[in-house]
């Protein structure tokens, strides 16, 4: 085992997190989402590609400021090669966000962001925070994906959109910071949501227990008054 492989095995952070959260991260074959992954983890380039087989795990901790907490990411790096379509689901399931990465040199990795996104609404993640990524920005001159096509895709898919770069680490630290803060303010206002369904239930029950309490005593008098008679 290299010591490249070590390292990969070795990213578990283990300090102390308000909450973890699971981030699907996908995309065609040989967009570089490992190679981005990597780079955030450890600021190492792998030149040499190496396919993701079936999924790979990250966890990352991100640092909060504006919300003084600091949550850990839990990225599942998931396989682009069709051969791995049909386990993609339980890789989908329970995700909090989605990172979607095309690479900015290729059109058929940027069509097929639609197809990517299909598959994570098949899975039930419609409503689930993401972001858009073009990546390998360091090859400007094979660019074939112009910021504007980007843009009309990133408000089609409600994703906001960073273009990023593996080999120079241009807007990795800001992606992954987007996307946790993205999750963040999701997952506090379902609690919030869920805090506020709870107590409008407990209200109505205790409604209906006072309403039925009122209704029994009433019936109560009513019998005194048909025996006094």
């Amino acid at each position: 085992m290299s010591n490249n492989e070590k390292k990969k095995k070795e990213l578990v952070f283990t300090g102390k997190t308000d909450a973890i959260y699971k981030v699907i991260v996908i995309g065609d074959p040989a967009v570089g989402k490992t190679s981005l992954l990597t780079k955030f983890a450890t600021n190492q380039f792998e030149e040499k590609y190496l396919p993701t087989i079936g999924v790979s795990i990250l966890k990352e901790p991100i640092e909060l400021e504006e919300k003084n907490a600091t949550v850990a990411l839990m990225f599942w790096i998931i396989a682009g090669q069709p051969q791995f379509y049909m386990l993609h689901r339980p890789y989908y399931n329970g995700a909090d966000g989605i990172v979607l990465m095309f690479d900015i040199t290729r059109s058929s990795t940027f069509s097929n962001i639609n197809n990517w996104y299909s598959s994570a609404v098949k899975y039930g993640l419609s409503g689930v925070p993401r972001i858009l990524i073009g990546n390998k920005a360091d090859l400007k001159e094979e660019r074939k994906i112009i910021l504007p096509m980007a843009e009309h895709l990133s408000e089609k898919l409600n994703a906001p959109y960073f273009e990023t770069s593996a080999l120079t680490g241009k807007n990795i630290k800001v992606v992954f910071q987007k996307i946790a803060e993205l999750i963040y303010r999701a997952q506090k206002r379902d609690e919030a949501r869920r805090r506020e369904e709870e107590q409008n239930y407990s209200y109505r029950v205790r409604i209906e227990e006072l309403d039925k309490s009122r209704s029994g005593r009433s019936l109560c008098y009513l019998d005194e008054e048909v025996v006094e008679r």
